[in-house]
């Protein structure tokens, strides 16, 4: 960067570096934001999609369970059968029994289901006779059956004390044969219901192929491809998909799954979806790489956009900046040649204007003595010093390398406005409007440089905007205050307007430092060249206009701020010219 001074010394170079830093830092945010919040929902979405999964293939489950408890409630819901089974006949009466009441009632019991299902009673009743069917080491679900046996068959079991044990009545658990062969059971505690005494167990056998099958085919619906399977309280898979059976490592390597559960009633298992992370990260790189191919894409289109930007304020403001040294100079024949209607056109105009305006008053200082005119160009002297533009320019072209663009275009829609009402061609007399306007565009542009502490309030009553009065009588006080009043605190500035007894008067109040009294009085009684020129300025051009008895009062206290009221009559000229509203 030592080589090339004249390029990063440059108002362009440092406006384009402003650009790039204000335009890469909430790219790189918003893209960051929308990365992470587009991976969080594809996440979301995935879970979602795999928890609604799993739940539907739980309620399918559950409604196949309920089929298997219909079959269940007809049995222990009938009362005759009940009544059959706890009666104790002799051997002839058993067979009638168990043919004409029992029989029947197991076989309408088997038909609420069609898949294959295996109904044992085992009975405390050993007056009526066993039936069963087949090898006790063979699967019993070879197609729909029932049994009877006599309690003393299971009676020392361990499935059956365990049971017995329990406080619950009915209990679905793999016993007996029931993992061998992949089945599991519904167990029943059968009681008498009108003396509450055990009539034995029901026993009801179902394929867990038939109970859980939704397993092999819900795997479609996850959205990404997923694991699932039935475990138990040890986290031991009792069924799993047989198109996609678990993964060997998801117990080894948990942190490489997502586990989603769901509980399944009467049951102490659970149905388990397992979401492989990797499957989540393909979705989320998508949206990373898209995201960057738009940010990247922005980047490069706005910084176009303010490469142009850049050249156009840098070309502006350099001829502005000439324009000004030469002004500074002394020669006062320059010129801005600016076309358009923006705010660059509205300074090269007021420029323009203003020089022009210099010029003929420097002339008019050499051929006429009137003190009128000469009160005038003392105040034009006063308030339109090529310094102030220059420090106005000065703190626009800081603002521009800040990146301040917001407050550059008002800085510089400002000044425009402050130059054009100031300078207003040529004349000395003004509606009270562009008056106030004048001052507004003056404080607007002070608040930029001073930020938050300047606070100003505007108490003008509408009836005086109808009347004229001598230009810049405001601005003065203003500017006074701002340079005179103001510490380290806030200043709060207060403008008033209003009409009081056939007068219009104007009050400046500030909250600032203040003055003594001794040093108002030596203001104005122009004891103190050094001090309060811009006062006796207004005081005096007020007063060559409308007489001894209109013009400037102050009032002040040290540390109590000053009040400046001005007093002019109520004045309108004869021959408006028309002006800008």
């Amino acid at each position: 960067m030592k080589w090339f001074p004249h390029i990063t010394n440059s108002f362009g170079y440092k406006l384009m570096i402003s650009y790039f830093l204000l335009v890469m830092i909430p790219v790189v945010s918003i893209g960051y934001y929308a990365y992470t919040t587009s991976v969080q929902y594809v996440k979301e979405q995935t879970i979602q999609n795999a928890t609604g999964t799993l739940k539907q293939v739980r309620d399918n489950i559950l409604e196949k369970m309920k089929v298997v408890e219909r079959v269940d409630k007809q049995v222990y819901l009938d009362q005759s059968l009940q009544q059959a089974l706890i009666k104790r006949v002799e051997p002839y009466d058993s067979y009638q029994i168990t043919s004409n009441n029992v029989v029947p009632r197991l076989e309408a019991a088997l038909n609420l289901t069609s898949n294959h299902i295996a109904l044992d009673l085992f009975l405390h009743n050993n007056t009526l006779p066993e039936i069963f069917f087949g090898n006790a080491e063979q699967d019993p679900l070879s197609g729909k059956k029932y049994e009877l046996f006599h309690f003393e068959r299971i009676e020392g079991l361990d499935w059956t004390r365990m049971f017995s044990a329990l406080k619950t009545d009915s209990l679905w658990e793999q016993v007996d044969t029931d993992a061998k062969f992949g089945n599991v059971s519904l167990l029943r505690k059968m009681m008498d219901f009108h003396t509450v005494s055990p009539i034995g167990f029901m026993r009801i056998t179902v394929k867990m192929d038939d109970l859980f099958e939704n397993l092999n085919y819900g795997n479609s619906n996850t959205g990404v491809p997923s694991y699932l399977a039935v475990t138990d309280e040890r986290n031991t898979p009792i069924y799993q998909s047989i198109q996609n059976p678990l993964p060997h490592d998801w117990t080894t390597q948990p942190e490489r799954y997502l586990q989603i559960r769901e509980p399944l009633e009467g049951l102490n298992w659970e149905v388990m979806a397992l979401v492989p992370l990797h499957e989540l990260e393909k979705g989320a790189n998508k949206v990373r790489n898209v995201t960057l191919l738009v940010c990247l894409l922005s980047l490069a289109i706005f910084l176009v956009i303010g490469a142009f930007i850049s050249a156009y304020f840098t070309k502006h403001i350099r001829r502005i900046v000439h324009s000004l040294q030469s002004f500074q100079e002394g020669n006062f024949s320059k010129r801005i040649r600016f076309t358009g209607t923006d705010e660059f056109a509205r300074i090269a105009g007021a420029f323009n204007e203003m020089a022009e305006n210099i010029e003929g008053l420097i002339q008019e200082v050499y051929v006429s003595n009137l003190q009128k005119k000469e009160a005038e160009l003392e105040a034009l002297q006063a308030q339109i010093k090529p310094h102030f533009l220059y420090n106005t320019l000065s703190s626009i072209s800081r603002l521009g390398r800040l990146g301040e663009a917001d407050k550059l275009h008002r800085m510089v829609s400002g000044l425009a406005t402050f130059y054009r009402l100031t300078l207003n061609q040529g004349r000395s007399i003004i509606p009270i409007r562009e008056e106030i306007r004048q001052v507004q565009s003056y404080i607007d542009i002070q608040k930029i440089k001073h930020v938050d502490r300047l606070d100003v309030s505007y108490d003008i009553h509408f009836s005086v905007l109808e009347y004229d009065t001598v230009k810049l009588i405001l601005q003065p006080f203003v500017e006074n205050a701002l340079e005179h009043a103001m510490l380290e605190d806030r200043l709060h500035i207060r403008i008033v307007a209003y009409l009081e007894e056939g007068n219009i008067v104007f009050k400046v109040i500030d909250n600032g430092i203040g003055m003594s009294r001794e040093t108002v009085q030596r203001i104005l009684a122009n004891k103190d060249q050094r001090s309060g020129y811009g006062i006796r300025n207004v005081n005096e051009r007020i007063k060559l206009q409308f007489g001894e008895s209109f013009g400037v009062t102050l009032h002040s206290g040290l540390g109590i701020g000053t009040t400046v009221r001005i007093v002019l009559p109520v004045y309108r000229e004869e021959y408006r010219q028309p002006y800008d509203t």
